[in-house]
């Protein structure tokens, strides 16, 4: 005979029931945090979201729909990709302190043939409307965007640049005006393409072989020397002249006094009449009367008055015929 099978308790069912419901309710509360948590995607105030179109006759990147914030999409048809908003900067340096460890320096020619190194300091950001198009062009890595293609612009606006100055000029008085000649000429090509240049600048000075610095520092000693020269000649020259000039102004001085007094002179000359002369005799003359000596001598001696002979004796001859 065929063995009947045991019923199952209807107890034990009735038991079961409540936790497959439970069980059920919770595959479903992951089903839809999954859900939720693909679809939700937060796009920070330093990045630009793009969106990628998976199904439909718009399917791929989208140019025009750059999103930021809070965006809810459908996981199934639309995937956002986090791209850098923010600021990119990076020093290419020969110093393995700063940036790679390797040298990222950038040497270059001047129009004389001398060749030059230099570290630059650059930094970018990419516009958010022309993200799609650099996405595609250069991919989603902006390191590799960093040290390829900005470098390369970088690297052939100094080159071209340089090759208008002479090795002097640039490490002279030159290199503000190259450096802001390279600096538009990047600036150029990188805004065609879709990048904001924020900065560029080169760090510190350029640097060059130790025989041309001491050939421009020799020249420059041998000009400054000359300019000493020049200016003691100068110096030497307006003290001269200012000599000169003292000169001509004492011998025009006495000339004028000379010229001054020989017309005194001779206006006193042209006023001496003989009333004029016994006047003056007479204002001069003390009231003495001359007095007159003699003796057995053959003459005697008068004693004339002051401004006369004053104190002085004079002999007068006497004898007789």
């Amino acid at each position: 005979m065929e063995k009947i099978p045991t019923a199952v308790p209807v107890r034990s069912a009735l038991k079961a029931t409540p936790l497959l419901r439970w069980g059920g309710l919770l595959v479903v509360i992951i089903v839809v945090v999954s859900i939720l948590s693909s679809s939700i995607h937060v796009i920070g105030p330093g990045q630009i979201g793009l969106k990628f179109n998976k199904a439909g006759s718009s399917r791929g990147l989208s140019q025009t729909n750059v999103v930021s914030g809070y965006v809810l999409v459908n996981p199934i048809t639309t995937e956002i990709v986090n791209y850098p908003r923010a600021q990119q900067s990076y020093s290419w340096t020969k110093s393995a302190s700063e940036g790679s460890p390797g040298d990222e320096s950038f040497t270059f020619n001047t129009a004389d043939q001398v060749t030059l190194n230099g570290d630059v300091n650059f930094g970018y950001q990419i516009a958010p409307n022309s993200a799609p198009d650099i996405y595609i062009r250069f991919g989603p890595d902006v390191n590799t965007i960093t040290h390829t293609y900005i470098r390369s612009v970088v690297r052939n606006a100094i080159t071209r640049q340089a090759s208008g100055y002479t090795a002097e000029q640039l490490l002279g008085k030159g290199r503000s005006t190259f450096e802001d000649a390279s600096e538009k000429e990047v600036v150029s090509e990188l805004t065609a393409s879709g990048f904001v240049v924020r900065n560029f600048s080169f760090i510190g000075e350029l640097r060059a072989p130790e025989a041309v610095v001491q050939s421009i520092n020799a020249k420059f000693s041998a000009q400054q020397a000359a300019i000493q020269a020049q200016n003691k000649v100068v110096q030497s020259k307006a003290e001269a002249e200012q000599e000169v000039a003292k000169a001509k102004g004492d011998a025009q001085a006495i000339l004028v006094r000379a010229q001054a007094q020989a017309q005194a002179n001779k206006v006193l000359a042209a006023s001496l009449t003989p009333e004029l002369v016994l006047n003056k005799q007479i204002e001069k003359w003390n009231g003495t009367l001359p007095t007159v000596s003699g003796g057995s001598g053959s003459g005697f001696l008068i004693n004339l008055p002051a401004g006369q002979g004053a104190g002085k004796a004079v002999k007068a001859d006497t004898q007789q015929p």
